[in-house]
């Protein structure tokens, strides 16, 4: 966030995700996107589960990260934040499929 503050306040360049745009955008007045949807700048997460009977709690980490696929929770990760900012600070999982390179 200091390094997109300062780009503004020297009018300069700045490579950030679109997470930290969103959420500063309303402070950030010199500054305006240049390109965006690049299927390789995507910052995908991914989650990990231990085999079924490993630990104790593998079976509750295998229902997360169910919840975590499911429309349901698609919808939050997808609206998180859209509140306070006007629109959602994080991508769905079908943003990196459904992205094109756009240039502004």
């Amino acid at each position: 966030m200091a390094t997109l503050k300062r780009a503004d306040a020297e009018k300069g360049y700045f490579m950030t995700d679109s997470s930290t745009w969103v959420s500063a955008r309303k402070e950030i007045k010199n500054l305006k996107i240049l390109f965006k949807g690049d299927v390789f700048l995507v910052n995908t997460y991914h989650t990990l589960c231990q085999p079924a009977g490993a630990s104790p709690g593998q079976k509750y980490a295998s229902r997360f990260i169910d919840f975590v696929n499911s429309r349901e929770g698609q919808k939050i990760i997808r609206t998180y934040g859209k509140d306070l900012y006007g629109e959602g600070i994080y991508n769905d999982a079908r943003t990196p499929k459904n992205t094109t390179a756009e240039s502004f």
